[in-house]
């Protein structure tokens, strides 16, 4: 969702946020410590070879799951960066790329990791210079934190084609070059950014720690025609604050790209339904605060950027779009079954007494949204799919009891009961791939969509959903 607007220097935001199974083993390397190995794993290229490294590294005297996070901190050889800003530029899909501007901080180090903000321009305010006032309105905290400020062209669930997961393909990137901290990712956008910040924590929020929306409102429009109620619930487990101005006269639009209220109308509506449904959202709305120049909340944005990002819960649920968003923390879609959401859109149901065209397109979009939800409940792990065919459910170290069998139900059918063991050649092979070294999985089972069941391994093991 797009409003072009005049756009002014954030001056005044600035001054208020500153206030405020394994082969047999090879020769031995030439060093055994736990770095180098990790180091060996990332650099070799032949898949046997790594998983005898694996074996080699789980098979140290001080090994245990616990201490493999560290030892990838420690390891994996990220380059060294010089502070200051630079050029990325990410492959969003086949032929096509966009550029992002990093901003390393002083004193950057490789050996550390270090938190990200997620910087999402407004409209006519080009990524380079969002990234200069985003860390202008950070202020002395913006030593603390690596920016990355991209081009995209996503920021809501109607989004035009092509559908390709670019802000996953950015953020990806970017935790290759930078030794990024996984559990402190935060979304910050403003305007056509804010709505691009809700958009990434709806559909990949289990990337992130915490989101900041200004003058901006939630990813479609909430109304009586209730489509927003069925994505909301994703950000379930991060903290959201949405900011607006009192005084903001853009109007917002809905399903139908009909007018419905301004942006301070809008967040209003939606600050008074959200009510009783218990998700994270902070909304403020700012005393005299117009769109080009909104005073954000300091000590908010602040509490914000102090949060760590849930890891494990165990209880999940996610509703999408797109097969490339169906991942939420221990669920992961790797097909997609049945009609779907694309371009042009569905021919509409037909319309009752009195209803209006964003409620018909609600009627008509609900049943192709994917989703997924699952509970853990000890032992017990239940989960069920809609428009999604094969489903991997992954374990990290204290998803469950190790030494005691599990039961797995997917749509109400029992399709595994066994014990797992930890494989920490998984864990190494999933770190690889995410680059995400907090969210370590040490076993997965993929189920089809007949419902049969299969133990994940290292050399089987799918890519992340966002590459499918």
């Amino acid at each position: 969702m797009s409003h072009t607007h005049p756009w002014r220097a954030l001056a005044l935001a600035a001054a208020v946020l500153a206030q405020t199974g394994f082969p047999e083993s090879p020769a031995p390397l030439a060093q055994d410590d736990p770095a180098s190995l990790v180091r060996a794993y990332w650099t070799e290229g032949d898949p046997d070879a790594r998983v005898a490294i694996a074996r080699r590294l789980s098979a140290r005297p001080d090994y245990r799951p616990s201490r493999l996070r560290e030892w990838l901190h420690g390891g994996v050889p990220f380059e060294d960066l010089t502070p200051g800003p630079r050029t990325l530029t990410v492959e969003s899909e086949p032929g096509a790329s966009l550029k992002v501007t990093l901003v390393v901080p002083e004193g950057y180090r490789r050996d550390r990791a270090w938190p990200l903000v997620y910087a999402l321009h407004p409209s006519g305010e080009p990524a380079d210079r969002w990234a200069g006032q985003v860390q202008r309105m950070l202020g002395a905290r913006a030593r603390d934190f690596v920016i990355a400020s991209p081009e995209y062209r996503q920021n809501y669930i109607a989004a035009k084609p092509p559908f390709v997961a670019e802000h996953a393909a950015i953020l990806d990137a970017v935790a290759r070059l930078v030794h990024v901290d996984a559990n402190r990712v935060y979304a910050f956008g403003y305007s056509r950014g804010g709505f691009a910040a809700w958009y990434v924590t709806l559909f990949f929020a289990d990337r992130f720690a915490a989101t900041v929306a200004l003058a901006a409102g939630f990813d479609v429009a909430p109304g009586p025609d209730g489509f927003w109620k069925h994505i909301a619930p994703n950000v379930a487990h991060v903290p959201v604050l949405n900011a607006w101005g009192e005084l903001d006269p853009l109007v917002i639009r809905d399903l139908a790209e009909k007018p419905a209220g301004t942006f301070a109308e809008s967040n209003r509506w939606f600050t008074q339904a959200l009510r009783g449904m218990g998700l994270p959202i902070t909304n403020i709305e700012v005393v005299g605060g117009v769109h080009n120049q909104l005073a954000p909340p300091g000590e908010a944005i602040v509490d914000i950027l102090n949060r760590r990002r849930v890891v494990d819960p165990p209880r999940v649920g996610h509703v999408f779009r797109h097969l490339h968003q169906a991942s939420s923390y221990w669920l992961e879609g790797l097909t997609w079954e049945g009609d779907s959401w694309g371009e042009p859109w569905p021919a509409r149901a037909a319309a009752q007494a009195g209803e209006s065209e964003a409620s018909v397109l609600a009627r008509t979009l609900e049943p192709l949204l994917g989703r997924l939800t699952g509970v853990r409940d000890g032992q017990v792990i239940r989960a069920t799919r809609r428009h999604i065919g094969d489903v991997v459910i992954w374990f990290g170290e204290r998803s469950i009891n190790w030494d005691q069998p599990v039961t797995i139900e997917v749509d109400g059918k029992v399709v595994f009961s066994g014990k797992l063991a930890p494989d920490a050649g998984l864990a190494l092979a999933r770190a690889k791939a995410t680059m995400d070294f907090e969210r370590l999985t040490f076993a997965g089972i993929r189920v089809t969509a007949s419902g049969e069941a299969s133990v994940v391994s290292a050399a089987a093991m799918p890519e992340p959903a966002w590459k499918r």
